[in-house]
């Protein structure tokens, strides 16, 4: 729990400045350019344009906030990977297992909403490539003819400046709201001592200065409140001034402009209100804790029978050593991640599923070929061969002695700890502690001989070479490995010389070893780590190699598959609460409850696989190239898509589950008396959206995943003729069935913005989606079933219902 503790007061610190960034991005949104010089592009050919992140003018508040989103993503998966160890602590504290567990999903929510202004950015950065607002271009009736409109008048763009500079004070309120209310929950849970920006005093008395006096809670939904009614104004002006409340439209390309605008501003308002409400959340949670009497005296904290019971389980099962955190921190790079069921039934095609008891009792013995046989033990054996040629003079008479006298032994040792499964991290580690014992050695004579060997002197300077150590450590965290083996370095060195002083050389012999002074003995230290290492890289690519390339090619198609898995699952979520088929959310059996379990699962471990992927573009700078180049930059783009599509489809399923939740805070048009008809148009918008049939869209996006996951995975190219989904518009969809449902009088409602952030994110995961499949299709290639060129010209299937492009200009 101490652990969690600290990662917990790191992750408030992050949030903090993820909120501050995200001020600092939406003032500097609408002096974006408007109209761009470049070229316009079509959304199939961005991955032509090089990489997904890359920006034609500099946006530093985007890339701060993107920076410290990733740390704040880190420090999640940090805490979530010390969940089950800590639900099974037995300790003596306040908060128990279960506490923390509640603390970590509300976090996980305010973590999500926040992402979700990751949705802004990369509009805008694609609007950009095809040459900014003023080329947004919409399709009629799903034909290739577009329209754009390149000369938006000069009072259009002041109109949108003065938007945002309108709701900027409201924005700003809130945002210093949501930073105290984090500060007053973590104090209040007693995860921080003291406030960071202000005073302990100062936030208890928060509440009491809040209209209605009901503490910090109340205080924190009024300022919610405020913004909701402050925004309502200007938002409402502006799609007036901009002709969107009219009928009949003249000009459709400006008219689309201004609705894709208004849902960027809807999606960024959602996202805003989402995370002020995640963080309310927290607070009520903090406050409830007090009010139950958790936070009066610490208890003893033992785990429920059920957390025994899984504890004894995984000795016997197989549990994701992923979800330690130090399976994948960036020492290692080598996480192992149990897609379990992910793949559906298994079958295997040499075997049938056994039926008499002979095929039973004998299918167990295929056990033993499968764990020999698999890259772990191949690993282990590797380590375990490597160690025992530098031990193995320990076990031969001639060289006993020789081995035990020149401590050999700290070879072998070194073998053993610098291997790894991939060739990257291994040279990577093997070079650091090359590197820290060479620093180490130079730290040893430093601290010796500037005091003369004195004992004194000598306690006080290693002292001091100690806590340097101690610095880097709690600084890097995630890389210890110099550290360590400095601090270790330094012992054996000098405080084996102030034995020697001690005891006298006779007595220091006595175990076998030879005693040499500093300056020999630092270099002796050296040479066996410079020895163990070596045979450490002989044995990394010999008889045969991991390289973190191919680990980063088959993680990718495993991230891929269970993003399937986790879009299906996030479907049907969505399908269930739109139709009200839920059921009760303290039910453990009830669909919905099972479906979120398997999604936290999934989002987990998509996460930690994410997270080895980027390691393992770090590692694979450290492998020498044999051959052609390493495609980085494709492999970049496809982690960036993957990225974007896992973080689309979970602000999609959290906009469904937060869609009612939202209602009750909009209390403006009760004011007004019309709570009556809001609530009636969104029961309405929900009966509505509830009807789409989006089953089959779904499925194809799966099964694209699935492709691509087993083409990346096994390397072979991708089916011919194969397609993205087509793009999905729930705008459209809806406006055919009530053309007034998604009227902008509308625009104010809670539903209404919700309904805009899945629009922009299912419109966004579409195009992903395509740069995916275009991104796989230049990595593995695609099948080629034409005959050769000499018979056949060209593949005229391929040209099968593409209308020609005179045919295609008369009908314009």
């Amino acid at each position: 729990m101490d652990l969690v503790s600290l990662t917990l007061n790191e992750y408030l610190h992050v949030l903090k400045g993820v909120i501050d960034a995200k001020g600092a991005l939406l003032v500097s949104l609408p002096s974006r350019d408007w109209n761009n010089t470049g070229k316009a592009s079509s959304v199939e050919s961005d991955s032509d344009a090089g990489e997904p992140t890359e920006r034609l003018t500099p946006w530093p508040e985007a890339d701060k906030w993107k920076a410290l989103t990733a740390q704040a993503t880190e420090c999640q998966i940090k805490i979530q990977s010390e969940m089950r160890y800590v639900k099974r602590e037995v300790t003596f504290s306040k908060l128990s297992g279960k506490d923390y567990s509640c603390i970590s999903k509300l976090l996980r929510n305010i973590l999500i909403a926040i992402s979700g202004t990751g949705t802004a950015i990369q509009v805008n950065d694609r609007v950009e490539r095809q040459a900014g607002w003023t080329s947004v271009r919409t399709y009629k009736n799903g034909s290739d003819s577009e329209l754009s409109d390149r000369s938006p008048s000069d009072a259009e763009k002041e109109r949108w400046s003065r938007l945002f500079s309108q709701i900027d004070p409201a924005f700003k309120l809130l945002w210093q709201a949501m930073i105290e209310g984090l500060d007053y929950a973590f104090y209040t849970l007693r995860i921080t001592k003291k406030p960071a920006f202000t005073t302990a005093e100062e936030l208890e008395t928060r509440g009491a200065e809040s209209p209605g006096g009901k503490g910090f809670a109340k205080y924190l939904e009024n300022t919610i409140h405020h913004f909701l009614v402050e925004r309502e104004g200007p938002l409402k002006d502006w799609c007036r001034l901009n002709g969107m409340e009219e009928s009949q439209v003249a000009n459709k390309a400006a008219h689309q402009r201004h609705i894709s605008q208004l849902y960027l501003l809807l999606d960024i308002e959602y996202c805003v209100v989402a995370t002020a409400t995640g963080i309310l959340d927290l607070v009520r949670f903090a406050d409830s804790k007090v009010e139950d009497g958790t936070m009066k005296k610490k208890r003893l904290i033992v785990p429920s029978w059920k957390h025994w019971k899984k504890w004894a389980w995984a000795i016997i099962l197989r549990e994701d050593s992923n979800l330690d955190y130090a399976a994948y921190a960036y020492r290692s790079g080598t996480p192992t991640v149990y897609l379990g069921d992910a793949f559906g039934v298994h079958r295997d095609p040499e075997h049938l599923s056994p039926a008499t008891w002979w095929e039973k009792t004998t299918n167990h013995i295929r056990l033993i070929p499968r764990l020999f046989g698999s890259p772990e033990s191949w690993f282990g054996f590797k380590v375990a061969t490597g160690t025992m040629v530098v031990a193995l003079s320990a076990f031969l008479r001639n060289s006993q002695e020789f081995y035990i006298k020149q401590r050999i032994i700290w070879g072998a040792i070194m073998v053993a700890i610098s291997m790894t499964q991939t060739a990257g991290s291994g040279m990577y580690g093997q070079f650091v502690r090359i590197f820290g014992t060479f620093l180490a050695m130079v730290f040893s004579y430093i601290d010796w001989y500037l005091v003369n060997g004195h004992t004194a002197g000598v306690i006080v300077f290693v002292g001091l070479t100690i806590f340097a150590y101690h610095y880097l450590m709690v600084t890097k965290p995630n890389d210890p490995v110099i550290p360590m083996i400095g601090m270790i370095t330094v012992m054996l060195i000098v405080a084996y010389e102030l034995q020697v002083k001690q005891v006298g050389v006779r007595v220091s012999e006595s175990n076998g070893q030879l005693f040499h002074p500093v300056y020999e003995l630092a270099p002796y230290r050296l040479a066996c780590v410079l020895g163990g290492v070596g045979v450490a890289c002989l044995f990394t690519y010999f008889p045969s190699v991991t390289t973190a390339r191919s680990e980063m090619r088959r993680d990718l198609g495993n991230t891929l598959h269970l993003l399937g898995q986790y879009y299906s699952s996030s479907h049907k979520a969505v399908s269930l609460r739109l139709k009200g088929q839920q059921g009760g959310i303290h039910d453990k059996r009830s669909p919905l409850r099972r479906l979120e379990r398997a999604r936290t699962q999934l989002f987990a471990k998509e996460l930690i696989l994410i997270q080895a992927m980027q390691n393992h573009l770090k590692f694979i700078k450290w492998e020498p190239t044999f051959g052609g180049r390493f495609p980085r930059e494709l492999y970049e783009r496809l982690l960036t898509h993957t990225q974007n599509i896992l973080r689309y489809t979970a602000m999609i399923s959290w906009t469904t589950k937060t869609l009612q939740d939202l209602a009750p805070s909009d209390t403006s048009s009760r004011d007004n008396g019309d709570g009556d008809h809001n609530s009636t148009w969104l029961k309405d918008f929900q009966q509505l959206i509830s009807s789409l049939e989006l089953t089959s869209q779904t499925h194809s996006v799966t099964s694209l995943l699935a492709i691509l996951s087993g083409a990346i995975g096994t390397g072979q190219p991708l089916p011919p003729y194969l397609r993205a989904p087509e793009r999905f518009h729930f705008g459209e969809m809806l406006s055919s069935f009530d053309s007034e449902i998604l009227s902008t009088k509308h625009v104010c409602e809670p539903g209404y913005s919700a309904f805009a952030v899945m629009q922009v994110s299912t419109t966004m995961l579409g195009e992903d989606l395509a740069d995916l499949l275009a991104d796989t299709k230049r990595l593995v290639g695609e099948a080629e079933f034409s005959l050769d060129g000499d018979v056949v010209a060209g593949d005229y299937e391929k040209d099968v219902g593409v209308v020609p492009a005179d045919i295609r200009e008369k009908r314009e």
